[in-house]
């Protein structure tokens, strides 16, 4: 029987890098599924293996880091297990790294230095500044700021970083090349987001490639949600926004998202970090990662009825031999995906979804099927057991069949 291997631990495991064709990212902070819209995406696109070092939860999800929450002890343990163990391993293994509330204390100097080190010589980099780094109160301020990282960002971390909870939307400044600019017929300089944002100071050089709007932005600030700069002339690219990835500009995770783009425009940032062309059709692409989303999404559920059904002892090896079907097919639609082949890849994947759908119809018979002999073994207990009941009382207080008279005795006086 498929078992749900635990999320947490599928999804920390190292990749299996797969040739320069693979983009590998390497996120370090708020990470976890359920904390950040970062292990959807990945899943949801066949260029990219990833690794997760958390270093950071929300209070809400204080059961992960084994009961140890909001510890350093704890992330230094992830970190440990999973960030590599040297230099050459970190420069050689990836090629991005992203700080979503990215919580670096728990590292040591030396593990800073070498992520510092792999962006100079080529490593693009993502820093969300929207959270925990919005100002010189939040948490991750102090580590960033007395950090060597502070020296290759382009910002400057300084007192006039304050956290700004009102909506925002953006305007695209730079358009060329069309990494944001592609999604404007598209509505992106029409989407709300909400919780958090600060104001940056960009340094000089730095590219801006959107600015903020919200009626709370004061006069004196310059407004700079997206931007970049390439670090040295022959280093990564350095992305730092204005906002978090749990902002629902970006991702559904505290309310409703309007930017049914977000996603795509994460993997913008990451194909022109890392030299990769962007796609000419934005939403060929779009509709299918969202057919990959949808995927894990189903199998999700599916494994999670086989589960519930193979615990009645319900027999599921059809439907176990069919999700080895679909895995195969994904494998293919995702080789016609890499080929840039999007218009194949997507037939393949709505070809999937739909046997899925039949599949988990089946699960759900086994199910109910299942679930019907329960109901009959508790109806004809509780009904024999009325029966049985009603007999008694009959018998005893109504029929009286098993009773006798008492005999009634005369007194006799003197004895």
């Amino acid at each position: 029987m498929l078992r749900l291997v635990p999320i947490l631990i599928v999804l920390l495991l190292p990749p299996c890098l797969a040739g320069p064709d693979r983009l590998n990212v390497l996120a370090i902070g708020q990470v976890l599924p359920g904390q950040s819209p970062i292990p959807d995406w990945f899943d949801a696109d066949p260029l990219v293996d990833y690794v997760l070092v958390p270093t950071d939860v929300d209070v809400t999800s204080s059961v992960f880091a084994s009961g140890k929450y909001g510890t350093d002890e704890a992330w230094r343990r992830y970190i440990r297990i999973y960030f590599p163990k040297t230099r050459k391993q970190l420069v050689e293994n990836f090629d991005f790294f992203v700080f979503p509330d990215g919580y670096i204390d728990p590292f040591t100097p030396r593990q800073i230095s070498d992520i510092k080190f792999a962006i100079t010589i080529g490593l693009g980099s993502f820093l969300t500044t929207g959270g925990d780094l919005s100002s010189p109160s939040a948490r991750d301020y102090p580590g960033w700021k007395s950090s060597v990282l502070n020296e290759i960002l382009p910002i400057e971390l300084n007192d006039k970083m304050k956290q700004d909870g009102s909506a925002f939307s953006i305007s695209v400044i730079k358009k060329d090349p069309p990494l944001l600019s592609m999604f404007i017929p598209l509505g992106i300089e029409s989407f709300k987001g909400r919780f958090a944002f600060t104001y940056l100071t960009t340094r000089p050089g730095a590219n801006v490639w959107a600015k903020l709007r919200s009626p709370t932005l004061p006069s004196t600030a310059s407004g700079d949600w997206l931007v970049s700069w390439r670090v040295g002339d022959k280093g990564g690219i350095f992305w730092v926004v204005a906002d978090d990835l749990d902002s629902t500009w970006w991702s559904p995770m505290y309310g409703p998202c309007e930017n049914a783009y977000a996603m795509d425009v994460f993997f913008n940032i990451l194909l022109y970090s890392t030299g990769r062309l962007l796609p000419e059709d934005v939403s060929s692409v779009h509709r299918v990662r969202q057919m990959y989303w949808r995927f894990n999404e189903e199998k999700l559920l599916l494994f999670s009825l086989l589960d519930f059904v193979d615990r009645f002892g319900a027999s599921t090896r059809k439907i176990e031999e069919a999700v080895e079907r679909f895995d195969s097919l994904k494998e293919e639609s995702f080789d016609q995906y890499r080929k840039q082949e999007f218009e194949s890849a997507f037939l393949t994947m709505e070809g999937v979804l739909k046997e899925m759908k039949a599949a988990s119809d089946e699960a759900m018979r086994l199910k109910d099927r299942a679930l019907l002999w329960v109901y009959l073994t508790e109806w004809f207990t509780v009904t024999g057991t009325l029966f049985i009941t009603l007999f008694v009382t009959y018998t005893l207080l109504v029929k009286r069949s098993l009773y006798r008279e008492v005999g009634t005795t005369a007194y006799r006086g003197g004895h």
